[in-house]
């Protein structure tokens, strides 16, 4: 009983006294990125909702009636830039409904509006919400 004791006590006194600790790789360079000349869309969820400034947004959506079935990507940069892209593509949709709040998601576009290709990706590296 002593020992359980002491252990908890010992446990109890680690945390008081700790300071948080943060390993492995991290990044804060995944806001929204829009490129007009290569017609590329990118950021993570987690770095624009973090990001300092109120002007960055990234939205994905779906919209779905009698006879349609399409999702978007809809971005703001920091500086106020929008771009976006739809795509009827049930491939495309299938990744972009994969993406998570914490995700990073790219999309290229043909420049009218479509989606042309579609990245997303989970990793430990990219801040949470």
């Amino acid at each position: 009983m002593f020992k359980k004791k002491t252990a908890i006590a010992l446990g109890l006194a680690m945390l008081a006294g700790s300071t948080t600790a943060w390993a492995g790789k991290q990044s804060t360079v995944y806001t929204v990125v829009i490129n007009p000349t290569a017609n590329v869309i990118a950021g993570s969820f987690g770095n624009v909702r973090n990001s300092p400034d109120t002007v960055q947004s990234l939205d994905v959506g779906f919209q779905v009636g009698n006879g349609f079935y399409y999702a978007y990507i809809y971005a703001t940069d920091v500086n106020g830039t929008t771009a976006s892209c739809t795509t009827h593509n049930r491939d495309m949709i299938e990744v972009i409904k994969s993406a998570s709040s914490d995700s990073f998601i790219m999309a290229y576009h043909d420049g009218a509006g479509t989606c042309t290709n579609i990245e997303m990706r989970n990793a430990s590296y990219l801040e949470p919400k």
